[in-house]
């Protein structure tokens, strides 16, 4: 058997096949005869570790046999590349340079996501590995495909350093869009973790070097991100040009997600400045593009932005219809921190239909998804729960559970970083003056 090219503690059937060139099933004959002579260790169910005499014999052979061993590295990378472009919400157009996932031993996105998931945190080291071996184009694509699935499971620090050690690599790479891409994904990393100001500073430099480099697709999603910076920062109507720019950019490049996702951004826009019917229309749109793209996660999003239009027009029958099919979505996709935050809306949605005990489910439901969540990763982790248990409370008020509802409120102030957070403070100290009258508050308990 070929040494591991990645230096991984273990792998599984579908990477030694990869490595060995054999079909899954006399792949699987070889490594079981390897562990019944005691030669490779099976930790735990499908997967395998080499011993360290067989690893060190395999490192001789490699180095006696380096064609062999260059082919085995190369097989084991694209490996890692066919999943995380696959699971990508970007879609097969939004990877425009490097090998297409023809022949991937995957079923479909859902088959190469459980096997990223496998992986578990040696799948950060793999692009630290690519590159170490030289391989500055698989370090670059890899770090690239590997976005929306470290994303998704809010690994930022581990996207991020994946990104960092790719674009440490770019100018050795012989894509040249890479330099261009791996500034994009750190400009998403940092919306994703609040940090907008920075965002702004990478996409600011990924559409100067797009326009210089003529790479539209890069410039479209520079624009994106641009946008969704400034909206985040306050400055909708900053947003508003780059938005356009990007949305008929994106429409010239066929490319579904940067379609949906540059009209998600300009709904939200006219959202927020009270032009519900543009907005609907955006989202319409935006819709159109996703179900294209197949993305679950996309889609998820796109529902969950026209439900909050539809309740801000109190229609919270097509709110919570919305929201149900968006839940089910992210569900799949298995994004805990968006699940958290729709079944959250949906439960705002029910509570406005009137259905109070489905609401306070919905809201205890987000919160048990919430917990799920890394406090120490997630950025938003205590803005989430002061923003659920509001909800939550406002919920138990409009029950007539008074005391549960100041339990929620109180809870609220009470999260260790609630200070951070004036918006959700001010709603949890509001929920709590609504109360004063009915049972009285003692105001030394919330000061």
């Amino acid at each position: 058997m070929p040494e591991d090219p990645l230096q991984v503690s273990e792998f599984d059937l579908l990477l030694a096949a990869a490595m060995l060139d054999r079909p899954s099933r006399e792949a699987e004959r070889t490594l079981e005869s390897l562990v019944d002579t005691s030669l490779l260790q099976q930790p735990r169910p499908g997967r395998y570790r080499l011993h360290d005499l067989v690893r060190a014999h395999a490192r001789r052979l490699a180095e006696a046999a380096p064609a062999e061993a260059a082919a085995a590295r190369t097989a084991a990378l694209r490996l890692f590349l066919d999943a995380g472009r696959i699971t990508s919400d970007w879609g097969p157009r939004g990877f425009p340079t490097g090998p297409r996932p023809a022949e991937a031993p995957f079923a479909g996105w859902k088959d190469a996501e459980a096997w990223l998931d496998a992986a578990g945190a040696e799948l950060a080291d793999v692009v630290g590995h690519a590159a170490a071996l030289g391989e500055a184009d698989y370090a670059c694509w890899i770090a690239e495909a590997m976005t929306d699935h470290f994303l998704g499971r809010g690994r930022y620090h581990e996207c991020r350093t994946a990104l960092e050690t790719a674009l440490a690599h770019a100018d050795r790479a012989g894509d040249q869009r890479m330099a261009l891409a791996l500034r994009n994904c750190l400009g998403i990393v940092d919306v994703y973790q609040g940090r907008f100001p920075q965002a702004r500073a990478w996409f600011t430099e990924a559409l100067d070097v797009s326009r210089h480099r003529a790479d539209r697709r890069e410039e479209a999603r520079a624009l994106g991100g641009l946008a969704a910076a400034e909206l985040n920062l306050g400055r909708a109507e900053q947003a508003i040009p780059h938005l356009t720019a990007a949305v008929e950019l994106s429409r010239q490049l066929a490319d579904d997600w940067l379609i949906s996702m540059g009209l998600c951004l300009l709904g939200a826009v006219h959202h927020l400045q009270g032009r519900n019917e543009e907005a609907l229309l955006a989202f319409d749109g935006a819709h159109t593009h996703a179900k294209a793209n197949g993305r679950p996660r996309m889609l998820s999003r796109v529902l969950a932005l026209a439900a909050d239009v539809h309740v801000g027009l109190g229609d919270y029958g097509e709110a919570t219809t919305l929201l149900r099919r968006a839940a089910d979505l992210v569900e799949q996709a298995g994004d805990t921190f968006l699940h958290a935050l729709t079944l959250a809306r949906l439960g705002t949605a029910e509570q406005g239909a009137g259905n109070l005990n489905d609401a306070i489910a919905l809201h205890h439901q987000a919160l048990s998804q919430h917990q799920e969540l890394d406090p120490l990763a997630e950025p938003h982790y205590d803005r989430i729960e002061m923003d659920i248990r509001c909800r939550l409370g406002r919920a138990y008020v409009a029950a007539g559970r008074v005391g549960e509802a100041r339990e929620q409120f109180r809870t609220a102030l009470d999260v260790p970083g609630a200070a951070a957070h004036p918006a959700e403070r001010e709603q949890a100290l509001a929920g709590l003056d609504g109360l004063d009258g009915r049972h009285g508050l003692d105001e030394c308990e919330v000061s």
